[in-house]
């Protein structure tokens, strides 16, 4: 499928009805949605035949666009039931119901088997965190979940000289590294009514972190 043509389905999908501002449910719009998802899928083959795991999977614009790119199962995971039902929504009507797998639960007690987590199919994390603006340390809740259960993490922050240097030694400290760092201009469509822009433009840094070998 041509990249024009995922932008033009994910565009489609519904998003949130009633979003959650303390969970700052943003909504990605579709090209950033895609285009995080070909840097994972196609710069690095980290998609295909991969589980995939949404962390904060809300609406499902990140997942949906993962499952046009061929993993095994993507697993939707959210706190927040009311996105996961719009999120079943969309799935159900581009027929990806099979692939995606809905999960409410919170990141830190999610009911993921050791037996699945320690399969022979790697466990590819994507996410669009939090960038605690209402929560302080959400996105590190996040992060510590990804590094318990993934092969290989995608995860979105934003982009500046003080979150690198955090971010990287926090998770060095951990035993995994940053391979690779693609900054990009992400939108955010217009989801709350004390927004007086249509969409914002916002630039972010998609990091890939490894498992240090």
């Amino acid at each position: 499928m041509r990249k024009k043509e995922l932008v033009t389905i994910i565009q489609k999908t519904k998003t949130f009805t009633n979003p959650n501002l303390s969970l700052e449910q943003y909504c990605i719009s579709a090209i950033s949605a895609v285009d995080i998802m070909y840097y994972a899928g196609f710069e690095h083959s980290d998609i295909e035949n991969k589980i995939v795991i949404d962390l904060g999977a809300g609406t499902g614009r990140l997942s949906i666009a993962a499952t046009y790119i061929r993993p095994v199962l993507v697993l939707n995971i959210d706190i927040d039931l009311s996105a996961l039902i719009i999120l079943k929504y969309n799935c159900d009507k581009l027929d990806l119901y099979h692939i995606n797998h809905p999960i409410a639960s919170d990141i830190n007690h999610l009911p993921l088997r050791d037996a699945f987590l320690r399969g022979s199919i790697n466990i590819t994390t994507i996410m669009n965190p939090p960038f605690g603006v209402q929560t302080r340390k959400a996105d590190r809740l996040f992060l510590d979940t990804a590094l318990n259960i993934s092969d290989i993490i995608y995860s979105v922050h934003l982009s500046n000289k003080n979150t690198r240097e955090f971010l990287m030694s926090y998770i060095e400290k951990r035993n995994w590294t940053v391979d690779d760092i693609f900054s990009f201009n992400m939108f955010l469509e217009k989801t709350f009514q004390f927004h007086t822009q249509k969409r914002k433009e916002i630039l972010v840094d998609l990091y890939r972190i490894i498992k240090k070998e």
